[in-house]
């Protein structure tokens, strides 16, 4: 089929009309977002009140695995209903390692399909109509863009999907490539115009045309350091790039066409509001900063306002942005203006009344190096800005009353978000008069020393019934790596995580009980799990390693073929 678009000679009133046309199309496509947000603000309200007439009908209180009680659940839920959440499951599922999420495939393909339509109809054969329409249309997309990007709890996007900023990156992800790729055909052909019209030479010196190359110089340096391979290199990198280049693309194409200002002043006002409300939402604490001996862990505990510490109480699992403050950066440290622009997620271990504590792996990057070096000042309280409470966790199901049964799995640090869910649920149970055996915690790690700190913690904060998770047979506790007083020096695997491979064993010397020596054996744990109960309601939670939570998936994935209910989520930072 011949390239169907020309250089067409246009009156101008012709030239009016194709104006008009792509100031409708660019509003068409802005607008068209509101259109999922809609649909999943029905899916909503109908689940509330599926749940709330199921909610009416119970009359009694039964064993969850009694017969009656799994006639009454097959009875509800039917084959169409089983047949949605094996759909479901199968759209969260990845399409391949590394590769994404089956559902940001589908909602990809389908939005670039439907702004491709937008960027061609009624474009008639005229060939700059068609290259201009597709720079329209990529910029109207961009205050959606900032808007998938930002991390304050008063984004748009996180109150109207009750969701935190990590659940929505992969949607900003998402949006970037479908921009760039529309911007990459938009000023490549804007390029083969200037030649088939044979002004190339006079075309490229104008400061409209400077201006937009320079900005599509950018969006490609932004793109390039985007890639996971540059984002596992150096984050600092990424970061400070997407950081400048976001700041700096809005003013330019404000000016490089008239009719996208529109949408660069909005996504500009949403960059500089998601910018004031982080900064209303930091606080400075001076922090204590100790080394968990035996280990690359240190644990940081810093004081919270009594007007704030009530947000972190609310949900266990929430996590903060940390900063290293110019005044608390050692002298042969990166520059204090690399600390400025660092703001890095640290999951909450525990809560007290006056303050909270974190727990890290040291890795090779700045804000942890620097923090390991400041906790060997054993006199020293540096001053340290977190912002937060954050995090999906805020909009978990309640646990204890929704599902019969839990299973949290942590690998490593993970046990940062699982541990503190752990404790809320099992004393949760404990208060309604529930055998706490409903929970279970199964923690992978690749030094005993590493839970010396959950230890201390879950002792600090044991109800009367609880206890420490030291004496608590519903946690188990697998060592995968060999337990050395070297450990500090040891290599890390390369997720910073735990180390998944087994290796040589030696006999503990932590304390700290035990249940394995080895990898845990998912599937049978999740088996043991799911058959307590046929008819039960299950919740697994995972954070850890990706290898972990993908073999996890695939196992409790067993289950949900079989019509089970299952509630999984799986906390990562990507």
């Amino acid at each position: 089929m011949p390239w169907p678009y020309h250089l067409l000679d246009l009156t101008e009133t012709e030239k009016h009309q194709r104006r008009l046309l792509l100031d409708r199309y660019a509003v068409y496509a802005q607008l068209s977002a509101l259109i999922p947000i809609a649909a999943y603000q029905l899916y909503r309200l109908g689940a509330w009140v599926y749940a709330e007439n199921q909610k009416a009908k119970v009359r009694y209180s039964a064993i969850p695995s009694s017969p009656a009680v799994r006639r009454d659940r097959a009875s509800k839920t039917g084959t169409v209903v089983r047949k949605w959440r094996a759909l479901v499951w199968w759209l969260e599922g990845e399409i391949a390692p590394t590769w994404g999420l089956r559902i940001h495939w589908v909602a990809g393909v389908s939005w670039m399909a439907w702004l491709l339509f937008l960027c061609i109809h009624q474009t008639g054969h005229d060939y700059l109509h068609i290259t201009k329409r597709f720079g329209a249309i990529a910029a109207s997309q961009f205050p959606l863009h900032y808007m998938l990007s930002m991390k304050s709890l008063y984004s748009p996007l996180n109150l109207a999907f009750g969701s935190s900023h990590e659940q929505l990156n992969p949607w900003h992800r998402l949006s970037g490539r479908i921009i760039y790729g529309l911007l990459f055909l938009h000023a490549t052909w804007y390029l083969n115009f200037f030649v088939l019209a044979g002004v190339l030479a006079v075309r490229l010196v104008a400061p409209v045309v400077i201006i937009g190359y320079v900005a599509f110089f950018l969006i490609n340096i932004l793109f390039s350091t985007s890639l996971e391979k540059i984002r596992h290199w150096s984050y600092r990198v990424f970061f400070v790039i997407h950081l400048v280049v976001g700041m700096v693309l809005p003013p330019l194409l404000f000016f490089h066409a008239r009719p996208l200002r529109i949408y660069m002043t909005e996504a500009l006002a949403l960059f500089i509001f998601d910018i004031i409300c982080r900064k209303l939402d930091t606080i400075t604490g001076y922090a204590t900063i100790t080394p968990v001996p035996h280990t690359k862990l240190i644990k940081l505990r810093l004081p919270v306002p009594t007007s704030k510490i009530q947000r972190f109480r609310d949900a266990p699992g929430q996590h903060v942005y940390l900063q290293v403050p110019p005044e608390s950066t050692p002298p042969h440290t990166s520059s204090p203006s690399i600390h400025d622009l660092l703001f890095n997620p640290f999951t909450v271990a525990s809560v007290s009344n006056t303050e909270v504590t974190l727990v890290l792996r040291t890795l090779k990057g700045p804000t942890t190096t620097t923090l390991e070096y400041l906790s060997h000042l054993s006199k020293a309280h540096p001053p340290i800005n977190i912002e937060g409470p954050i995090g999906s966790s805020r909009h978990f199901p309640n646990l204890a009353a929704d599902y019969d049964r839990i299973l949290l799995v942590a690998g490593g640090v993970g046990s940062t978000f699982i541990l503190p869910i752990y404790l809320h649920v099992r004393d949760q149970l404990i208060i309604e008069g529930k055998s706490s055996d409903r929970v279970t915690m199964i923690w992978s790690m690749r030094s005993s020393s590493e839970a010396l700190w959950a230890i201390d913690s879950s002792s600090a904060s044991e109800t009367e019934e609880g206890g420490s998770i030291q004496d608590d047979e519903n946690v188990q506790i697998f060592v995968t790596g060999h337990d050395s007083h070297h450990g500090h020096n040891a290599p890390e695997p390369s997720d910073g995580s735990v180390e998944m491979s087994e290796m040589a064993r030696k006999g503990d010397e932590s304390g700290v009980r035990i249940t394995g020596r080895d990898r845990p054996d998912l599937r049978r744990i999740v088996g043991n799990v799911f058959r307590k109960g046929e008819g039960e309601r299950v919740a697994v939670l995972v954070c850890g390693p990706a290898a972990m939570a993908r073999e996890l998936r695939r196992d409790v994935g067993r289950w949900v073929g079989r019509g089970r209910e299952v509630w999984f989520h799986n906390e990562s930072f990507g």
